[in-house]
Parts: C-alpha cells; sequence; structure tokens
C-alpha cells in the first residue's frame, strides 16, 4: 500500500505531525493545572470586583441575599458569607449556612483580596477568593467567591479553552505538513525516476545513456556514480569487443600459415625434403606462436578473475636482476648490443620471485629486439630517496617509442611495431607477438603494489620504470 516513495514520505510526515501534537497535548496536560488554577482566581478576582460595589449600595440583608444570589448566578460561582467564626451566614447553594469552614490560616493576599483552598464540608477542593466587608449590623464579614477542583472539571476546562486551538493547529500543520511531504518527495522521486530510467535504456542497449545529475546531494551522488558505472560498463563491452576482434585476428594469421604448409605437405607440393622441413617449421613456430597467446590471454583472464596468487616471499632484487641479465645475455650478444646491470646488494621487495622475473626479463626482451647493433640496454635498481620504496629502470639506446604510443602501451593486443615511421623498426630481430606481454606485466606489477610507467624520445631511446614498495623490515 506504501510502497512508492511518494507515500511513505506523505505517511511518515503526517506521523511525525500526529506524535508531535500528542507530545505538545500531554505536556499542556502536566502543566494544565496551573494554568487551570490561574484562570479559575481570575475569573473569581472578576466576579469579587463586579459584586463588591454593588453590595455596599444594599441597605438590607434580604437585600444583600438577593444581591448575591443573582451574582452567583451571573457570575457562575459560588458565594458564602463567613463570619468572625468562619460560620457560613450564607450560601447561594444553601447547602452550607450554619457549617464551619476552615480556610487557610495564611492565605495569599492580593490587592485586599485574600486568595486559596479549603475543603468542603462534604469533601472536595474548592478554589477560593475572599474580601472583608462590612455587615449591615456594623460588624466585618468575609466574602467568599468560591469553584470547585475537582480533575472531571479540570479536564472539560482543558477540552473547552485548550483543546479546540490545539486541533486548529494540528489541521494546519498537517496540511502543511502534506504540501511539504509532496513538494519532498517529488523533488527526490524525479531525479530517482531519471535514473531508473537511464538504467532500463542502458538494459535495452542504449549504453550511451547518462542519467541526469540533479535533486538533492544525495541522489546527485546517486546520478553521478550511476554514470560512472555507465561508462565501465560501456568501456568494459567495447574492451570486450576489440578482445574478440584481436584475438580472432592475432590467430588468424598463423592459422592461415599452418593451413596453407599442411596443406602443401598434403597435395605433395612440398616434394622435396627441404620444402618437408621449411612447411613442418613454419607449422611448429606458427603453433608455438599461437600456444604463447593462449597461455597469456588465460593469465590476463585469471588477473581479470582475481584467481592469480602471487607468493609472499622476501626477494633479492640483485640475484634476480642478475639471473634475468644471464638468461638474455646470448640473445643480446647475437644482436650486438651490451647488457648492463647497476643494482645493489642486499635490497629486498616482498612478492612473488618468479613473477617480477618474468616482468623484468620481457621488459629486458622488448628492449634488446628494438635497440640496433651497437646499442646499450641497462637495468638498474635504487631506492627512491623520501620514500620507502625501490626503482627498477631498464632503459635502452633503440629506436625509441612514438609519443602518440605511450600512453596506450600497456593496453592489450597494442603493438608499438605499427606505430612506428617505417625505416626504425628492426624486422631482423623483432618478433611479432599478440601484444600481451606489457599488459601481463603492468598486472604483475599492480598486484604487488607497484606501479609501472613509460617514456621515450623517438631516435634516442625508451626507459620503462617500475616502482615496488619496499619489505617492511628494511624501512
Amino acid at each position: 500500500m506504501f510502497r512508492s516513495l511518494n507515500s511513505r514520505l506523505l505517511l511518515s510526515y503526517i506521523a511525525i505531525t500526529l506524535v508531535c501534537l500528542i507530545l505538545v497535548g500531554l505536556g499542556l496536560l502536566l502543566f494544565v493545572r496551573p494554568l487551570w488554577t490561574g484562570a479559575t482566581y481570575l475569573r473569581l478576582e472578576a466576579a469579587a470586583r463586579a459584586t463588591v460595589p454593588l453590595l455596599l449600595r444594599a441597605d438590607s440583608l434580604g437585600q444583600r441575599r438577593d444581591l448575591l444570589a443573582q451574582a452567583a448566578a451571573d457570575q457562575e460561582v459560588r458565594i458564602l458569607v463567613l463570619d468572625n467564626a468562619q460560620m457560613v451566614r450564607f450560601d447561594s447553594d444553601g447547602a452550607w449556612e450554619g457549617q464551619r469552614l476552615e480556610l487557610p490560616a495564611r492565605a495569599a493576599v492580593l490587592r485586599n483580596r485574600t486568595r486559596g483552598a479549603f475543603t468542603a464540608p462534604q469533601g472536595g477542593q474548592w478554589a477560593f477568593v475572599g474580601q472583608v466587608v462590612a455587615a449591615p449590623d456594623g460588624g466585618r464579614q468575609v466574602l467568599l467567591f468560591a469553584s470547585p477542583q475537582g480533575r472531571l472539571l479540570m479536564l472539560a476546562w482543558f477540552a473547552e479553552n485548550l483543546l479546540p486551538p490545539l486541533l486548529r493547529a494540528g489541521v494546519v500543520a498537517l496540511v502543511l505538513s502534506v504540501l511539504l511531504a509532496l513538494l519532498i518527495s517529488r523533488s527526490v522521486a524525479a531525479p530517482l525516476r531519471r535514473v531508473a530510467g537511464a538504467a532500463e535504456a542502458i538494459a535495452r542497449g542504449k549504453t550511451g545513456t547518462r542519467a541526469p545529475v540533479s535533486g538533492p546531494a544525495e541522489v546527485q551522488g546517486l546520478a553521478r556514480a550511476f554514470n560512472t558505472m555507465a561508462a565501465q560498463v560501456e568501456a568494459a563491452q567495447r574492451s570486450q569487443r576489440d578482445f574478440v576482434a584481436n584475438v580472432s585476428h592475432e590467430l588468424k594469421t598463423p592459422l592461415t600459415s599452418i593451413q596453407g604448409f599442411s596443406q602443401a605437405l598434403l597435395d605433395g607440393t612440398a616434394a622435396t625434403p627441404e620444402a618437408t622441413a621449411r612447411a613442418a617449421h613454419v607449422i611448429h613456430e606458427e603453433a608455438e606462436r599461437m600456444r604463447r597467446m593462449v597461455d597469456e590471454l588465460l593469465m590476463l583472464a585469471r588477473f581479470d578473475a582475481g584467481q592469480v596468487e602471487m607468493a609472499r616471499e622476501r626477494v633479492e632484487l640483485g640475484p634476480l636482476l642478475r639471473a634475468c641479465v644471464e638468461k638474455l645475455g646470448l640473445q643480446a650478444q647475437t644482436a650486438g648490443v651490451a647488457l648492463e646491470l647497476d643494482a645493489p646488494e642486499q635490497l629486498f621487495v616482498v612478492g612473488d620471485g618468479d613473477r617480477l622475473a618474468q616482468v623484468f626479463a620481457n621488459l629486458l626482451d622488448n628492449a634488446v629486439a628494438h635497440t640496433p647493433a651497437g646499442g646499450r640496454v641497462t637495468i638498474a635498481a635504487r631506492p627512491v630517496a623520501g620514500t620507502q620504496a625501490v626503482e627498477v629502470t631498464v632503459t635502452d639506446t633503440g629506436e625509441g617509442i612514438p609519443a602518440g604510443a605511450l600512453p596506450r602501451l600497456f593496453e592489450r593486443f597494442y603493438q608499438v611495431d605499427s606505430a612506428r615511421p617505417r625505416g626504425q623498426a628492426c624486422p631482423e630481430r623483432s618478433r611479432r607477438g599478440a601484444g600481451l606481454g606489457l599488459a601481463i606485466a603492468k598486472e604483475i606489477v599492480e598486484a604487488h603494489g607497484g606501479k609501472i610507467t613509460a617514456e621515450s624520445v623517438v631516435g634516442l631511446g625508451s626507459k620503462f620504470t617500475v616502482r615496488l614498495p619496499l619489505e617492511e623490515r628494511e624501512r
């Protein structure tokens, strides 16, 4: 019944208003006795002011009695006349005449009149205002104006005097709360409906849809978060499409080569032993290339799924980098490239030594492959001054990387060779890959809490920097 935001806000505002009215009513009931007593004294004072001047003009006892009876009826009070012994000589109701009242010994005096409360002969509390007047015989009498003080009378006075304005104020508050609830609910619900509409549009395939940022701060935050999510979903879908297209493209070339040379073997075109060996060699190389690409794709898929577990071991960078240099030594020697290592001893990080070796071997392999004969590749490790980190740099004197390619260097399937101007590549040593090695290196470094960056100048060389946190015991 109350599922919509409008109805819930409306119900909550009405409930708050009613609760406040009930609390105000209960609070008034707690303080109604002094209010009611004060109002009673004011009414008795008014009756005394109106009656005493008339009483002074009465000449006989009978006139006084008639005047007091009429005044009691007009003022809706009970009028009593007491002698010096506090005996009731006149009662406008006629019930207490001849009985003695026990008035308080120290009644409050205000404007020559006393006020207080007494207990009636038959029980019950009465408030009174008294004034001393001259008796017809020349003596003095006490004229009392009294009113009962029962609980039911107090509640009746509350219902008559305070409840009506309280109810009128409650009606006004309810109307205002309903209007305010409608206004607020619309200001909140409308932006939420627009966000919901954008979500439905994306569900229908309109991935470029964005929710307008409007409404209260919380709703604006929701809209911005939704837009961020939508942008990420759109990017993920685009990446997925690019991924499928790139995989298909990368697999097409080796599959075509394998199919062509295997067909040559089947139909006898490769009739000589040399041709047969060449066909078998090409098939083997292309199959190996496909295997490497599948392994790399599986590795990236495991990173995306969070299934790659990194060892948390104490790793000394010096021996690890030295092993990588030795592994690439023959390749560098064949290419005529000098391979140098500059790393101090006792430099430790915590991580997976095999994975880190994979990163540095990949960087060295790329540097050697793209450095001409006579060039130099240097791998160095140094603590970063003022921080708790170490930087490992791989610097080459190769052809460099175009500035436009640097922002996309670590994207999957992105190949720098396609972005290089002609004449700057080294086709005799470049082994065309699938463009996944740097993407995997980035995932491994970030899994260690580090960061990998690249900078380059075409014609002068490139520099890759891997920053890793130092081992805590060395900090």
